[in-house]
């Protein structure tokens, strides 16, 4: 079918083959940097006001660190230094963040970045974006996979942010891009981006969509924090720590009672005798008498296809917490039914059982797609009967007493791997009833935070498309002002 656009007609969508005249064709060759989104793009900036990075922010994008070697890196008391990795979800994760000497960055203040400060991605993945946001004391600055863009204008950041996560930038974005390997884009390309500027109004409607997301995530970790030091409190973790970190020592003598079939010295860890030792007077009940087990099918790479409402849900689909959409294959939808032992549920429980992330752990939480569960993952359900809630057992799954034991029980061979011996073997703390609930409870408004976040992060940037293709609808901007 030909859709007949202004400039250019689309003859063909897969694979994709348009007709376009001298008007859209500039420095660019390569077929696609021609893709769909670009020419919507190039035939809106006829009827929509845009304006280039450069005309609106300074771009600092560097291209390596000069004199950066491994000592300049410390434990505490640095400045975070962000990678790609550290953006997630279009916000920053300084979970796993590295840190440098403080008079190493302060050489270079360029790369030091302040609230409002936009981060963008040039090399590796593309155009991940967040922003740094309004609470932010910790000292942080730019690696060099990534630019800060820093705004010379009254625009609102926050819209700007939301502006350069829509597919209208993207497809820029795709447009500039170079290399195979390790795609990039320049500092030079960055500045030509252009970002559509609507009124002030609208872009604080749009804004207050990125804003309000902070604030859930920012609301979301607290919650969190609070299950864990309730969990912790219960289990007596301090005194639990004094205890483990005695055992520093390289060798050590177990009981005969302690030996079974594993003959490894990592299995018998005094850190992992002395945890079972510890928690012998709970009220301990196993995990196997708890949830049912099932581990992921092996489907194979010619079931995926597009445009379906059924997901298949891999390791690299788990993140913060979450199930992480952005990437997930398809399968026939049929494929619901047809495996549907393997089907995932609210509620239900996945853990990773092989590979380098092996233990990481999610609840599924207010999903609403049809997943199905691939072969590196187990899911456990919560048996029929069973007065306990998933969110309880997931959070004694992410703490250290059971990551603890894991360390310990792992059979490593090319890939780590948890076996069902390990599993069935694992037991659950079961502390006062009131306080699972409040536990529970907490946990799961953490993980609805972060799914309405999410929510809101993709509603602005549908907003910022919607003016574009001109669906915004204005009525919404005047009932929230």
């Amino acid at each position: 079918m030909i859709t007949n656009k202004i400039d250019y007609k689309v003859y063909s969508n897969k694979p994709f083959a348009i007709w376009a005249n001298s008007r859209i064709i500039n420095e660019r060759l390569s077929a696609n940097s021609y893709n769909q989104d670009y020419l919507d793009f190039a035939k809106a900036k006829n009827t929509f006001n845009f304006k280039k990075v450069s005309d609106i922010a300074r771009v600092t994008a560097m291209i390596g660190w000069k004199g950066l070697t491994t000592d300049d890196y410390v434990d505490e008391d640095g400045v975070y230094l962000l990678r790609t990795v550290d953006i997630k979800d279009n916000y920053i994760d300084l979970e796993n963040a590295v840190m440098a000497k403080r008079e190493k960055v302060y050489e270079q203040p360029q790369i030091i970045l302040k609230q409002g400060d936009i981060i963008f991605s040039k090399d590796g993945t593309l155009g991940i974006t967040a922003i740094v946001p309004r609470h932010q004391n910790k000292e942080m600055c730019v690696g060099s996979t990534l630019a800060r863009i820093r705004l010379n204008s009254n625009l609102d950041n926050y819209y700007v942010c939301a502006a350069f996560m829509s597919k209208i930038v993207q497809a820029q974005i795709g447009y500039f891009t170079s290399g195979i390997a390790q795609p990039h884009i320049t500092q030079e390309y960055i500045n030509k981006l252009e970002i559509p500027i609507p009124s002030p109004e609208i872009q604080k409607y749009i804004g207050d969509k990125v804003r309000k997301a902070e604030e859930l995530r920012e609301e979301a970790k607290r919650l969190k924090k609070e299950a864990e030091e309730i969990l912790n409190n219960e289990l007596n973790v301090k005194e639990l720590l004094i205890k483990i970190d005695r055992y520093t020592e390289k060798h050590s003598w177990i009981m005969n009672s302690d030996i079974n079939d594993r003959m490894d010295a990592l299995y018998y860890n005094p850190q992992k005798i002395t945890i079972k030792k510890f928690y012998k007077n709970y009220n301990l009940q196993k995990l196997k008498d708890l949830v049912d087990y099932k581990k992921g099918y092996a489907f194979k790479s010619e079931d995926y296809c597009n445009n379906t409402s059924t997901f298949l849900l891999r390791v690299s689909d788990i993140s913060n917490n979450e199930v992480d959409m952005c990437n997930m294959l398809n399968l026939p939808d049929e494929f619901y039914q047809e495996y549907k032992d393997f089907n995932l549920i609210n509620g239900d429980i996945v853990m990773v059982v092989t590979g380098n992330t092996t233990g990481k752990s999610i609840v599924i939480n207010n999903n609403k797609f049809k997943l199905l569960l691939n072969q590196n993952a187990i899911r456990m359900r919560i048996k029929e009967g069973i007065d306990i809630s998933p969110y309880y057992i997931e959070l004694i799954l992410q703490s250290q007493y059971f990551q603890t034991l894991l360390k310990y029980s792992l059979y490593q061979s090319v890939q780590p791997f948890i076996s069902m011996e390990f599993l069935n073997d694992v037991v659950i703390p079961i502390i006062d009833k009131t306080k699972i609930e409040n536990i529970s409870n907490l946990y799961e408004k953490s993980l609805n935070n972060l799914f309405y976040a999410k929510q809101l992060i993709q509603e602005a940037k549908q907003d910022v498309e919607d003016l574009i293709e001109g669906n915004f609808d204005m009525s919404k901007v005047k009932a929230n002002s």
